[in-house]
């Protein structure tokens, strides 16, 4: 969910960044999949366009760009309509909420440590139409989720106040509750932030049921700072992100192992933000149509449109995730400065749909 078009415009996109002609065009051909009227969650064949409007609801910073939102309307007969509601958990919960009188037709942006509470809120339907072999792999058995994206969660840093300090930049869990990385760490709320959450299970997964808690005191303890949302982050706190007027005062941040290819120099060999790989977490992204849509055809051509190329490239480019269409390969940026760490961990999601609530609620008692 890395977006530099996260709460402010930006032209430093990855198509930007690369060499011309490095980066495919967004508007490449996907296989033909119209939508029939059918109350179903499966888009159809028909060789007639439909029409109408489709509402995503998805969360805050959703980059999807003019182009692709057009070539799905001309794929489909069907234009798109974006609804932003806060950060991936918050979203969750909202739409466990209206699960009764849905805020829209489709759903983006929840992930693998939270979709599964949607589905068995009975917040969404199922989804029966034909995926990509490796949009299938990665689904596995679900029925009501569509995997859209996969990316990393980890710790980030700013290179140059390190440099700048002579200092050596954190490269485990523990340095960040060391004297020497005092007030220096901002991190998200996993009460609200599908980042914040994948960091907390991170450090669940590294320090286990019977440390994880003293590590969050100790973090307490070093300064750590906790905000309602990625965009908070990276856009007010983290000093290499994209705050422009000087206030931002935290070098190190939690975000994402892609976030290192927005940073690149102009002439594309340092990037000012560096990754700690030892921190990373596994993350899918996923879509769905939801249960009582007004336009649920609609809604299952834009889930299946999100998993095609066009889509795939664009959410590449724009929101620095890992696409799951095989067919598509990371632009050069993000293949050198982005690349998956290698190390990501990752907890059981049984265990995870147990124990999140009653983890979130420990987390709440320590921080606050």
């Amino acid at each position: 969910m890395f977006s530099i078009t996260r709460g402010q415009a930006s032209s430093r996109t990855l198509a930007v960044l690369a060499a011309a002609g490095m980066c495919a065009a967004l508007l490449a051909g996907c296989t033909d999949s119209r939508p029939t009227s059918s109350a179903t969650g499966t888009p159809g064949t028909d060789s007639n366009k439909s029409s109408g409007t489709v509402t995503l609801v998805t969360y805050d910073s959703f980059p999807l760009s003019d182009e692709t939102a057009a070539a799905f309307t001309d794929k489909t007969g069907y234009k798109l309509k974006v609804v932003k509601n806060g950060d991936g958990v918050e979203l969750t919960n909202k739409l466990i909420l209206t699960k009764d009188a849905p805020l829209g037709d489709a759903v983006f942006g929840f992930d693998n440590n939270t979709a599964q509470a949607a589905v068995d809120a009975g917040a969404l339907a199922d989804f029966t139409g034909k995926l990509a072999p490796s949009v299938q792999k990665l689904r596995g058995d679900s029925k009501q989720l569509v995997p859209v994206d996969r990316g990393e969660v980890c710790v980030n840093y700013d290179v140059s106040y390190f440099q700048k300090k002579g200092q050596q930049p954190p490269a485990t869990f523990d340095d960040l509750t060391k004297p020497e990385y005092k007030n220096l760490t901002v991190v998200e709320d996993p009460r609200t932030s599908t980042p914040g959450l994948a960091f907390l299970l991170s450090t669940i997964k590294a320090k286990g049921e019977n440390g994880w808690m003293d590590y969050w005191k100790s973090l307490k303890a070093n300064g750590v700072k906790s905000v309602g949302s990625w965009d908070d982050a990276f856009n007010v706190d983290f000093t290499a992100g994209s705050n422009d007027n000087g206030s931002a005062a935290y070098p190190i941040m939690v975000s994402y192992a892609s976030s290192p290819a927005w940073a690149v120099s102009d002439d594309g060999s340092v990037s000012t933000i560096g990754n700690v790989p030892a921190t990373c977490y596994q993350q899918v992204e996923y879509a769905g149509v939801l249960k009582g849509a007004k336009n649920p055809a609609g809604a299952a051509a834009l889930v299946q449109f999100l998993t095609e190329e066009t889509a795939q490239k664009d959410l590449t480019e724009n929101n620095y995730m890992y696409p799951v269409l095989d067919s598509v390969q990371l632009p050069e940026p993000l293949a050198k400065f982005g690349a998956p760490s290698g190390q990501a961990a990752v907890l059981k999601e049984a265990d995870v749909v147990k124990n999140r609530e009653a983890w979130v609620r420990s987390w709440a008692s320590i921080m606050g």
